[in-house]
């Protein structure tokens, strides 16, 4: 590959979000590079509107896996470039960035034409009985400490809908409890206030002591930094359950749609920017009855302005 300073790359975007993304893409574009006919400098032209978007817009984690999969990339070219030039420039920047995934991920190519827009694939969200499984299971922990580590991380998932990383980056100062229920504050990249589902405070207010504000809310012992935090405590947890972080969060999401939850407070306890990001969820919500469906557009009431 020919060297063309793409380590002096420097983005027409916004520096502080440069400041979050630009670690990411940089040791993509690097990793790809060698794999790829194109030079850095085109490939990071490719990349950093692509993880933009999948971290700003679409509330994407800045994984590997998550921003450069084929799907991520489809939805990218179908709903993100809205005013990106022509048919051809687009075309270029999507082949662009199936190389980059051929190259990190060994990821097949991708079918000549796009899938429609959503073919994004939202880990599924779990059913009732999946969440009484998992509710089971945390209680069944041979230990205190593993109960309320249990029961917690399930709360911070299902009734803040968390993703992994927040959850192992909150501290027992984050949550506060008063008579109108339990709030988490979330601060890193998407920072915001999200209001914990009535059914899931009990763990959480549990957890509240004035005295260990900087204590990790779950695994309190643990050193941080630590990416694969949960799955190590699910893996040597008491019986054996298929736990996911984002399959926590969609259940979460999921459940507020089919609740009616105003969009707006939604997208600002999700972290989220646009309501597209919510789009890709909208297959699983089930349809409401006629009933509720009649009285929810009869009896919408806005404060006046």
């Amino acid at each position: 590959m020919k060297e063309d300073g793409g380590s002096a790359y420097l983005p027409q975007i916004d520096a502080r979000y440069w400041t979050h993304i630009g670690n990411f893409v940089r040791a993509a574009v690097v990793d790809a590079a060698p794999s790829t006919a194109y030079s850095e400098r085109e490939l990071y032209a490719a990349a950093t509107p692509l993880t933009l978007w999948a971290w700003q817009t679409a509330a994407m984690p800045l994984e590997r896996d998550v921003i450069f999969a084929i799907s991520t990339i489809e939805r990218f070219i179908g709903v993100g470039l809205t005013n990106y030039g022509s048919k051809a420039s687009r075309n270029t920047l999507r082949s662009r960035l199936l190389r980059i995934s051929e190259a990190l991920l060994d990821a097949p190519l991708a079918p000549p034409v796009l899938r429609p827009l959503g073919g994004s694939d939202p880990s599924p969200p779990y059913t009732a009985r999946d969440v009484v499984t998992l509710k089971s299971w945390a209680i069944a922990q041979t230990t205190h400490e593993r109960r309320s580590n249990a029961e917690a991380l399930l709360a911070l998932g299902l009734g803040a809908g968390l993703s992994g990383r927040e959850i192992v980056n909150l501290r027992i100062g984050d949550i506060n409890a008063d008579d109108h229920g339990v709030l988490i504050r979330v601060r890193g990249e998407r920072s915001r206030v999200v209001p914990v589902l009535r059914e899931w405070e009990r763990a959480l207010a549990a957890r509240v002591d004035p005295g260990q504000t900087e204590t990790w809310a779950f695994r309190e012992q643990h050193a941080g930094a630590n990416r694969n935090l949960i799955t190590d405590f699910v893996s040597r947890a008491e019986g054996k359950i298929r736990l996911q972080a984002r399959r926590m969060h969609a259940t979460w999401v999921v459940q507020h749609l089919e609740a009616g939850t105003p969009l707006i407070p939604l997208m600002r306890a999700a972290g989220l920017q646009s309501p597209e990001a919510l789009d890709r969820f909208f297959k699983f919500v089930r349809e409401p009855d006629s009933g509720y469906y009649r009285n929810a557009l009869r009896d919408a009431v806005a404060t006046p302005r």
